[in-house]
């Protein structure tokens, strides 16, 4: 069974309902972008994912990524194509022979010698003159200058609102439509997660790694978010190239520290937006994302526009099968003990990796000490015994759990019957149980070890 847990992007690629059958097989989590289209738009995808998810007998978790405040091109008369070497001029009003940028302090915060990305690489400038209210650039690439496109100024602190007032009202909508996560963009402090916080109520609040403010702030955001995204595309523009890996692997460790999961995210498997089959370097991508000790990897433009987006997940999930065998996670980097609760799920990750276990048996309410384990990287499966669908997925970004759906109970009794018929299903031989009472939520308190 499949522990690293996959997260997938809606889009015009897996909107037919045969295409997303086939892909809701292989993904726990759907990510619905709040940047495009509109609220009929977003519930109607959701109404399409919950269905599909319902035909297959599973559940499946929903994200909300919230725009924030994205730097963008303008609306244009038509696409403008720049060849390398090109004279292009960005102002922040509309001006004659200017492209406009919607940032009003685009001249003010740009230097001369600073790269302009615009589209996540499809063209990049660099630039050479700075005047009142425009931007002279050179063009460094061939590329598609088009409406709508985002803009990142690389090496600039740009003066934005996180989150804006549009987030803080789409946290709320998120909220009462049923989402299951929300992921803000473009953090920097843990002071912006908690107003999101305050909107989205008991929605898991993820933040979205992608700026050098954020990387200086990242154990603050890690405390106070339920989950981190490494955000490779727009922070690949903050940080220079060579040093994406290492700021990766950072945000990694900083979020197993805490027992937070991370969502690998950004072309994983961008070639086979043209190509049925991946490159050898995005074999390795994945592989290291895993070995890392990432909890889940995220599929953007190949579910949303790519040409395949079946054969994309499908290799996603066995690449990552097969990479779970080989992976040797660090067992000193890890959440500290600091609860009865959290020395039981400790205590059981051993135990099972000691005895070879077929698996550690979680009946839970909240889902809490599931999680726990989860940071703590067992060698064995971790079934979280639930009553609850909406506990089933909060569980749908986390390393190493499935969950399971059982009868409600208010009984030690009744708990275990739950258990042993699951285990008989199941054809468990050896297991350990992690339990606490039935009527206490975050009780934790009972490892108990079953051979038949």
């Amino acid at each position: 069974m499949l522990k690293t847990k996959i997260l997938v992007t809606y889009g015009p690629a897996i909107s037919r309902k045969t295409v997303l059958r086939e892909v809701l097989k292989h993904a726990d989590t759907v990510r619905i972008n709040f940047s495009h289209m509109n609220e009929e738009y977003w519930l109607d995808a959701m109404k399409s994912v919950k269905a599909c998810a319902a035909s297959l007998g599973k559940e499946v978790a929903l994200l909300a990524d919230l725009p924030g405040p994205k730097i963008r091109i303008a609306k244009l008369d038509s696409p403008i194509e720049v060849k390398r070497g090109e004279t292009v001029k960005f102002s922040s009003e509309p001006r004659k022979g200017c492209v406009e940028v919607m940032y009003r302090a685009l001249a003010s915060e740009s230097k001369k010698g600073m790269i302009i990305d615009i589209g996540d690489g499809n063209a990049q400038f660099k630039v050479v003159e700075v005047k009142e209210k425009e931007v002279v650039c050179r063009a460094l690439n061939n590329g598609v200058v088009s409406s709508r496109k985002g803009v990142s100024i690389m090496g600039a602190t740009l003066n934005l609102d996180v989150p804006t007032k549009r987030d803080l009202e789409l946290a709320r909508f998120a909220k009462s439509n049923g989402f299951d996560f929300v992921a803000v963009s473009y953090v920097r402090s843990a002071e912006e997660i908690i107003k999101v916080r305050e909107m989205a109520g008991d929605l898991a609040v993820i933040a979205k790694i992608e700026t050098t403010d954020a990387l200086r702030n990242l154990d603050g955001i890690v405390r106070y978010s339920d989950g981190i995204m490494v955000a490779r595309g727009d922070l690949s523009m903050q940080v220079r190239l060579e040093h994406l890996p290492e700021a990766q692997r950072r945000i990694v460790n900083a979020s197993r520290l805490q027992g937070k999961p991370v969502i690998v995210a950004t072309q994983l498997l961008t070639s086979m937006l043209q190509n049925p089959t991946p490159t050898r370097a995005e074999a390795n991508d994945i592989a290291n994302a895993i070995m890392q000790g990432a909890d889940c990897l995220m599929l953007s433009d190949e579910t949303i526009i790519g040409k395949y987006p079946v054969a994309a997940v499908r290799f996603l999930a066995k690449s990552a099968a097969v990479a779970e065998r080989f992976a040797v996670h660090d067992n000193h980097i890890h959440p500290k003990i600091s609860s009865v609760s959290k020395a039981i799920a400790f205590a059981a990750a051993d135990l099972a990796d000691e005895y070879k276990t077929d698996c550690i048996f979680v009946p839970t309410r909240r889902g809490a000490t599931a999680k726990t384990i989860s940071a703590l990287r067992p060698h064995t499966q971790i079934i979280a015994l639930v009553s609850d669908k909406r506990v089933e997925r909060s569980l749908g970004i986390y390393y190493g759990i499935r969950a399971h759906e059982i009868k409600h109970y208010s009984t030690m009794d009744q708990m275990w019957a739950n258990v042993n018929s699951v285990a008989k299903k199941l054809m468990m031989k050896n297991y350990l149980v992690v339990s606490g009472s039935p009527n206490l939520s975050g009780n934790t308190d009972t490892l108990k070890y079953v051979e038949r």
